[in-house]
């Protein structure tokens, strides 16, 4: 009876399993914003621009600098104004 219940078991965790939803690991972190910069930055200083996962609640672009590893702002960073 304990054999039975033992496969049961394992049974039921291997179903469990095979039906979840985890998976690999995004082989990349999702990268969003939750704060924004507001000011105006120089065209000359922009480094990169990466624009922020389609799964976040908020979209912009992500603006690496020399002076800041990554920057978040809304609107378009090169945009001239």
């Amino acid at each position: 009876m304990n054999m039975s219940r033992g496969f049961l078991v394992l049974g039921f965790v291997l179903i469990m399993a095979l039906y979840s939803d985890a998976g690999p690991p995004d082989p990349y972190p999702v990268s969003c914003c939750f704060k924004f910069f507001t000011g105006k930055i120089p065209p000359q200083n922009v480094q990169q621009v990466k624009k922020t996962d389609s799964h976040c609640a908020e979209q912009g672009f992500i603006v690496t600098t020399p002076k800041f590893p990554s920057l978040c702002v809304q609107e378009d960073p090169l945009k001239k104004y």
